[in-house]
């Protein structure tokens, strides 16, 4: 895994953000609808785990999964 700290603006950019769900090759946006300064740290650390083999469709399907096992975890919680 890379350091998000040593990403270009161009691999950080080709994720979409989890926080605010610009898509890739969009800047993130506020909650106001202002784009930010900077991108959000979530997106930053999604970029870093990406590995250069694993294509667009690939990191999809992995990104929608994790957020679906996390969301079940919570509406479902095991006891």
């Amino acid at each position: 895994m890379v350091s998000p700290d040593k990403l270009s603006p161009k691999q950080i950019l080709a994720v979409r953000c989890p926080v605010c769900l610009a898509l890739p090759r969009e800047k993130c946006t506020l909650s106001t609808g202002q784009l930010c300064v900077k991108t959000h740290l979530d997106r930053r650390s999604l970029a870093a785990k990406m590995t250069h083999s694993e294509n667009f469709g690939q990191a999809v399907v992995r990104v929608v999964k994790d957020a679906t096992h996390r969301t079940l975890g919570i509406l479902f919680p095991q006891r």
